[in-house]
């Protein structure tokens, strides 16, 4: 049997509930996927659902994770031309996600997600092709990892911060079209981001602070007033990049401002995100322990 071309990375810590639905997704697409799970430290039955449903496990220590050092450990443990990566706690909306996404890489971009606005907050009818020039326009929009493709040539060299806490996506992405490649978004490929806020109220909100802070070494935050959160709370359209353009006076958006403004009072007072240890994976057959 001739191995896939795709290899799509999936990243795991207790995600046992979710984690079936997301693998069963990827094993129905029109194009095969091998599938990397990058597990770091899962106390649940994820570990024994990996072992049993993915190509390959990768296990790294939970107090040395980061979102970009686990996909740059899975990224060098997987084969083939063409990678990505799923977050464990969501579904690929259609079975021909990864043929769609393959048609822009073919077509020469150097990676593609989904996405249902451009960078304006204008609804997204159509694929748009992001250049260096428009990201720098529209800094705090473009390329997720929730879900997404990239050429493994790429991502080899430029590879995902490991020091960030949070957004390595982006601020990838900024790397890779600065170097004279082109983002796709494609509206046909958005998946729900719902996760995001599942976990709680505490947890959206703090990992919405990390996210906005782990931006500030390519963009200084603005100072962010009360009233300006106030005046963005009501609007039709947010001011600050960071508040979301869903509906005015709604729960969401507030809590994209308390996060917005907790995180510039944390700049403010001098408070500095913690970098991430880097840990490396040894050769394995079909499951891989990564050490610090």
């Amino acid at each position: 049997m001739v191995s896939p071309n795709v290899s799509v990375i999936v990243r795991t810590r207790n995600s046992a509930a979710t984690l079936p639905a997301t693998l069963s997704s990827l094993r129905s697409q029109t194009v095969p996927v091998r599938v990397v799970v990058v597990d770091s430290g899962s106390t649940d039955a994820t570990v024994s659902i990996a072992r049993d449903d993915a190509d390959q496990l990768v296990q790294v220590p939970g107090e040395s994770f980061s979102y970009g050092g686990a996909l740059n450990t899975g990224a060098e443990a997987a084969p083939g031309p063409v990678q990505g990566s799923l977050s464990s706690h969501t579904v690929l909306p259609r079975p021909d996600w990864v043929e769609i996404a393959l048609s822009h890489l073919d077509a020469g971009a150097v990676a593609v997600c989904g996405g249902d606005v451009d960078g304006g907050g204008r609804p997204l009818r159509a694929p748009l092709s992001a250049d260096a020039e428009y990201l720098s326009r529209h800094r705090y929009w473009g390329f997720t990892n929730t879900a997404s493709l990239w050429r493994a040539d790429v991502r080899s060299a430029h590879p995902f911060d490991e020091t960030l806490v949070a957004s390595e996506d982006q601020e990838w992405s900024w790397r890779v079209v600065a170097d004279g490649g082109v983002l796709v978004v494609d509206p046909r490929l958005t998946v729900s981001g719902s996760h995001r806020r599942t976990a709680g109220l505490k947890a959206y909100h703090q990992r919405m602070v990390r996210e906005i802070r782990a931006l500030e070494h390519l963009r200084p935050l603005a100072h962010y007033p009360l009233w300006q959160g106030v005046a963005d709370w009501v609007r039709s359209e947010p001011v600050d990049p960071f508040v979301s353009r869903v509906r005015p006076f709604g729960r969401t958006r507030l809590l994209d401002i308390a996060a917005r403004w907790d995180a510039g009072r944390q700049q403010r007072h001098g408070k500095v995100p913690q970098p991430r240890t880097r840990h490396r994976a040894s050769s394995g057959n079909g499951e891989v322990r990564a050490d610090v």
